[in-house]
């Protein structure tokens, strides 16, 4: 139990807390107005149940603002500690450190201890350590805890104007660029995305896609927008052969500072200077003091357990069970195995001509298996059984159709003869299978033969599944494993049920839906922007039921087009499962976004007008950004030889309840990690909106951790629930398709293939 610890350390106040302060009704405008004019001398809060603007003087002899003033015991009433330990971090460490915000406070490492480091690099591009300090409450039984939090991230720097880099050589045209808005005189400067260069000339920037007003930009006031393919293209412009060197120095500082040991041993600095050199002075004779960072020996610890790998189900009795899924196939052979049907498969194989070899020899190890390639210690087949035995299949029917070149022409021509021969011979494929190239991913719109070849096949209601050249060019000990991930991506397309989740009984009929959303623009500044809503429908047991998406609509309709997409869903399943009205009834919504109010109020309108009288929901925002890091102290690493990963990373399942409405789930943990260099796991942040009624948080996360392990798309776990992976998937397949010209969008919504998992 004492082994975890988290980026978290309790805050009190010692001191005279007691101090007089102003009160005014809330206006935005005027809010606005005194953080210009006084910001520097007072700390202002909006307390919205009030609908006020407090202020606090926090410079001696300073009076409140406000016309009602009152005195106020800061030791009792803390919503105001936020605003002045911001505050109070801002005055330390200006002048010591670049500051680039004050809410949450981040500050910029110094630039000598920068990761691109080179004698004939300019100082002005850059790649710095950032420190984040927020403050966050948890609650340990009844007791909350306020505390400061620090995070680490990295901050990539383009601090020279385009005019200067013009000079030195590096182009800018087809780059966004950003402009400089001063702020406040203590932070770094605002930047404000503006467009992308079209033209230079005569020290003029040209830009398309730009914000109102900014056609045109003087170069020497538009900066390169920092994005680190950017920053490593101007590295590699400026040093020529010595930027390989510096770039792979960068990275390896980086590995450092993302692993488990670099990130405590930095925070625990951090923690340690704020506590021992700093003066953290809260208001004129009180101050901050920041205590340990906290660990599970600590009384305020969240309470803490490890969520059980959920049992599969591998058929309906559910007598077969295992908790490992590619365990369980192989013993079992899939779920729906005496009901799926066709048993012998037509398969259509979309490849180069001058791949067809290779793609042959691919489609043997994929169908009949690999049983001579042995892998770990225990030497064992993991991809021994093949395609056709894992999932109980007779041989198949496997046609060739080349493409002479890699154009999307070539693929559409292949295609199309693959779909003249089904209609020539009265027959429908089950399968087209497309061999890709990495490369193909850069290739946008008509010009893409992926998604060329798979609007083709959708429309038509046949799955496709791709495979790329370089994932066959793996050596055997590799291919298993991507062999592995794809044979149940394919079971899954062709409507098959690989398993079921050993749902908890319950007396409710519940669904849990993934609520997503894809939006269509052309660019990146356009005003243009449409909407799609994406919902995915599942049953407790991890049943696809289908998946749904609004109308392409402008924002201003977005909430009435969700509406109409979730009521139709919601009653579709209602009718299939022939719920009456008194039935009980549980609505569990996983969002990967923060929910808006328009968002759920559409949801509210369809529980209201369901007419279903027993029915409880709750809205989940299954939140990866945030600026928690749990350290597990038992974790040595995983692995043979160092570098190891994961060291200091959290296992897959733990789970820390951080009060009635948030907890910490780690989806992803340190085994899962792929390579030394990607870090640390972080577990993502499970928060229940205030509109819902089902709030048993413990059973939400143990609900969404069961998700994530049941991905028909990988055998591997899912750094996310289904619900939410599963939309995301979706979303990007839904925008590539709308790039090809004669793409019809209703094929998905009203089609055959619109109810299987078309997009794995």
């Amino acid at each position: 139990m004492s082994k975890y610890s988290l980026n978290f350390a309790p805050l009190s106040l010692e001191g005279d807390a007691k101090v007089l302060t102003g009160r005014q009704p809330y206006d935005p405008d005027r809010l606005a107005e005194l953080l210009a004019e006084f910001g520097a001398t007072h700390v202002f809060q909006r307390y919205g149940a009030d609908d006020l603007i407090v202020d606090v003087p926090i410079i001696p002899g300073v009076e409140p603002i406000g016309n009602i003033q009152e005195e106020t015991n800061l030791a009792q009433d803390r919503r105001l500690w936020p605003a002045l330990l911001a505050a109070a971090l801002v005055r330390s460490f200006n002048g010591v450190r670049d500051l680039m915000s004050d809410r949450p406070v981040s500050v910029v490492g110094p630039v000598e201890r920068g990761l691109l480091r080179h004698p004939d690099l300019p100082v002005w591009i850059q790649r710095r350590t950032l420190l984040r300090f927020d403050t966050r409450t948890i609650h340990s039984g009844n007791t909350g805890t306020l505390g400061i939090v620090c995070e680490t991230r990295l901050k990539n720097i383009i601090d020279a104007p385009c005019a200067a880099l013009i000079e030195s050589g590096i182009p800018v045209a087809g780059r966004y660029v950003v402009v400089r808005q001063p702020v406040d005189r203590r932070l770094m400067d605002r930047v404000r995305l503006v467009g992308r260069v079209a033209a230079v000339a005569g020290g003029v920037l040209t830009l398309d896609d730009h914000a109102e007003g900014y056609e045109t930009v003087p170069a020497d006031e538009a900066y390169l927008e920092a994005r680190r393919e950017v920053v490593d293209d101007c590295v590699i412009r400026l040093l020529g052969e010595a930027a390989r060197r510096v770039l792979e120095d960068a990275e390896r500082k980086a590995a450092e500072f993302h692993s488990g040991p670099g990130r405590r041993g930095l925070i625990a600095d951090s923690l340690k200077y704020l506590r021992k050199k700093v003066t953290l002075e809260a208001v004129p004779g009180a101050r901050f003091v920041i205590g340990d960072m906290l660990s599970a020996r600590d009384r305020a610890f969240p309470a803490t357990e490890t969520i059980e790998r959920p049992f599969l189900m591998f058929e309906p009795s559910g007598a077969r069970k295992d908790d490992w899924n590619e365990r369980g196939l192989k013993k079992s052979g899939p779920y729906d195995q005496r009901t799926f049907s066709p048993k012998q498969l037509r398969i259509a194989v979309i490849c180069q001509a001058r791949h067809e070899g290779r793609v042959d020899a691919f489609m043997a190890k994929f169908l009949d298996g690999m049983p001579d390639a042995l892998t770990g210690q225990k030497k064992e087949a993991r991809y021994g059984d093949g395609f056709l035995r894992r999932f109980c299949l007779d041989k198949p029917s496997v046609s060739f159709f080349t493409a002479a070149s890699p154009s999307a022409v070539d693929y559409l021509g292949a295609s199309r003869e693959a779909m003249a021969k089904a209609a020539d011979e009265g027959f429908k494929w089950d399968l087209a299978l497309v061999q890709v190239e990495e490369e193909f991913k850069s290739t946008e719109g008509d010009a893409n033969p992926y998604y060329a070849t798979k609007s083709v096949f959708l429309k038509r209601d046949v799955p496709v599944q791709s495979v790329r050249l370089e994932t066959m060019a793996q050596p055997n000990t590799e291919l298993v494993f991507s062999l592995n991930h794809m044979s149940l991506a394919t079971y899954a397309k062709l409507g098959g049920v690989p398993w079921l989740l050993a749902a908890q009984q319950t007396v409710a009929h519940e669904l849990v839906i993934g609520l997503g959303s894809h939006t269509e623009s052309l660019s990146r500044l356009g005003s243009r922007k449409r909407f799609v809503g994406i919902t995915t429908v599942f049953s407790s047991d991890g049943s696809y039921l289908l998946s749904d998406r609004t109308a392409v609509v402008p924002y201003e309709e977005y909430a009435q087009a969700l509406y109409d997409t979730l009521k139709r869903a919601v009653t579709t399943v209602r009718k299939q499962d022939n719920w009456r009205s008194t039935d009980k009834v549980r609505l569990v919504f996983h969002m990967f976004k923060p929910l808006k109010d328009i968002e759920a109020e559409a949801v509210k309108r369809v529980v209201e007008d369901l007419g279903l009288e027993d029915v409880t929901f709750a809205f989940v925002h299954i939140a990866p950004d945030h600026p928690f890091i749990i350290f597990d102290d038992a974790q040595p690493g995983i692995g043979y030889r160092d570098p190891k990963k994961g060291v200091l990373g959290p296992s897959r399942g733990l789970h820390l309840r951080l009060g009635d409405r948030e907890s910490l789930v780690v989806f992803s943990g340190a085994s899962e990690l792929k390579r030394p260099e990607h870090g640390m796991p972080r577990p993502c942040l499970l928060k229940l909106h205030r509109l819902s009624t089902f709030t048993d948080m413990t059973y939400l996360a143990r609900q969404a951790f069961a998700f994530s392990g049941h991905s028909w798309r990988m055998l591997s776990p899912e750094p996310f629930p289904i619900t939410i992976r599963y939309s995301d998937l979706i979303s990007e397949r839904l925008a590539g398709l709308a790039a090809v010209p004669g793409w019809d969008a209703e094929a998905i919504k009203f089609g055959q293939i619109g109810r299987t998992l078309w997009f794995l």
